[in-house]
Order: C-alpha cells, then structure tokens, then sequence
C-alpha cells in the first residue's frame, strides 16, 4: 500500500519537529510514501516580491513551484527518500519519494492526487496546521466546530472562489474532484500519530473527506 502526504507548507514551517515524527513512522512501517511539499510562507513571500516587478500570472505561479522544490529538497535531505521533480502522473512506487510542484496552475494537493492515482493510494493524508476542516474560520469564530466527516461537494462549498498562485486552501476543490473520482479518501489532520493509526487501522482524529 502506498501512503500519499500533501505536507502544508504553512504546517511544515510551523512545526519542523513534526518532520522528524513523520520520519520515526515512516520507518517503523513498511508501507511505501510519496510526499507533496507545499511552498507555505517561502511562496507567498516570493510571490509578494516577484509581483513588485508586474510579472504575469505564469511567473508567480512558477515561482511558487520552485518553492515547494526548494521545501522538498530540505525534507528529503532529512527523510533521506528520493528527491523527483517530474510529472506526478507518472511517479514509481518506491520505499519514498519527495516532491513538490510541477504544472503551472495545479496546486500541490492536485499533485497529490495524481501521485495517489499513479501509486494506486486509497488515501491521502493533507498534513494541516489546524486539527481537520472546519465548518468556519476557527481564527475568526469561537463556535467553529471540526467536522469529523464530509463530502466533496460540502468542501468545494467551503473552498469555493477565484484561485491565485499562492493561496491556501483546505484541499483544493480540483484536487478534491480528481479524488472523488477515483476512490481517493482525504484526511486533514495536523496530527503525524494519525498516519500510523490508519495504517494499522485504528480510529484517527481530523476530517475525513469522501
């Protein structure tokens, strides 16, 4: 069974300890894995600056691809997996691979489907700063509550508008459908001990997305 991880690039300059939990479960499982490295914080403020000098939509976004290259090459260097920069669609099952971006115009969660298609996943797991989707902004609202499960038409309500080279989502809706799809299940957590509990197929915390 392969293991698909979009690992949020806000979650991962937020908790870089949590990389070095990522690596003990990795090891201790025999599992094979494929993460995405998302552009978080390092993106946003390259993009921010690229836009000073009006360059067109294209360049940001490819700006922000070689930030979730650059976030890839620094957890690979600490996972010791394989570093790729190709096409997610066509990834090689291997013990673990790391990547980033690759089109201009995907997001990294649309790269994590793919990679999931190519892998055969049942499951990918988003790796968030927030415990699981919400059913509002819990920075903003005391009464947000987690949602333990919902469909993928409940999330493109939840993420839907215009999307821009930088932007964060919850799962990119686009994503979601290709999920949808396929029989690909979404997990948000931001919690590394879930990864294990699937696998060993106990119960996980998060939102649970099919």
């Amino acid at each position: 069974m392969a293991i698909v991880i979009s690992l949020g690039g806000s979650f991962l300059f937020e908790s870089p300890e949590k990389v070095r939990a990522l690596n003990k479960v990795i090891r201790n499982s025999d599992e094979n894995f494929i993460i995405i490295c998302g552009g978080g914080r390092l993106a946003r403020e390259y993009i921010k600056f690229a836009s000073l000098f009006k360059l067109k939509s294209e360049d940001l976004h490819l700006v922000g691809i070689k930030s979730t290259l650059l976030n890839a090459l620094i957890v690979n260097k600490v996972l010791g997996g394989e570093l790729y920069e190709g096409d997610p669609r066509l990834i090689k099952t291997k013990r673990l691979i790391v990547t980033g971006g690759f089109e201009i115009g995907w997001t990294t969660d649309i790269c994590a489907a793919y990679a999931a298609i190519a892998s055969k996943a049942k499951a990918i797991f988003n790796l968030s700063k927030e415990e699981g989707v919400y059913d509002k902004d819990p920075n903003k609202f005391d009464d947000a509550k987690l949602l333990k499960t919902l469909s993928f038409e409940t999330l493109y309500k939840i993420n839907r508008g215009k999307r821009t080279p930088g932007m964060n989502f919850i799962f990119d809706p686009q994503a979601g459908a290709i999920c949808k799809k396929n029989g690909i299940k979404v997990i948000v957590t931001n919690k590394i001990s879930d990864i294990a509990s699937y696998i060993h197929g106990k119960e996980f915390s998060g939102t649970l997305i099919e």
